[in-house]
């Protein structure tokens, strides 16, 4: 086995054509084809970050939010106690009122009818002291005739009270 020189020549020739054709054809699409991939995972990853973000921010409102509705939420039973209590102070004040229009009106009718148990005790006395002021005259009467009525007319009275 020998060294031919032309072969090797040509050997060299015909793989640098290879080589540039291959560079042409093969190596730049596919340089090509890698980068435009690497430039999609990029973008992907950018796309990916940027939701990431989004979503973030998303939870942050809607934390927010639910925490602006718990608050609302609070605020309104507190408001609804705070209605609750001034409505039975009011029931009651006006139970109270009530009770002391009813108390006043018994009271007055209470009144009315001691004045009226009086003014007619007051007509009996009257009517028996004439009864006994005619039984007086009608008969001549002694001490003890008399000291015997004023005791009669005393158990008289003390019989209708």
């Amino acid at each position: 086995m020998s060294i031919h020189v032309p072969d090797i020549v040509w050997a060299i020739i015909n793989f640098l054509i290879l080589v540039a054709v291959l560079n042409k054809f093969l190596y730049k699409p596919v340089v090509k084809m890698l980068d435009d991939r690497k430039n999609e995972i990029v973008g992907n990853l950018d796309q990916a970050a940027q939701a990431k973000v989004e979503a973030e921010k998303l939870k942050e409102e809607y934390m927010t939010h639910l925490q602006n509705a718990k608050a609302e939420a609070q605020e309104i039973i507190s408001r609804a106690n705070k209605i609750g209590e001034e409505t039975k102070n009011e029931i009651i004040a006006q139970a109270k009122a009530e009770a002391q229009k009813v108390s006043a009106k018994a009271q007055e009718e209470i009144r009315l009818e001691k004045a009226k148990a009086l003014a007619q005790l007051r007509d009996e006395v009257a009517s028996l002291a004439v009864l006994a002021a005619e039984k007086i005259i009608a008969k001549s009467i002694d001490i003890n005739d008399h000291e015997k009525m004023v005791k009669d007319f005393v158990k008289e009275v003390g019989e209708i009270q």
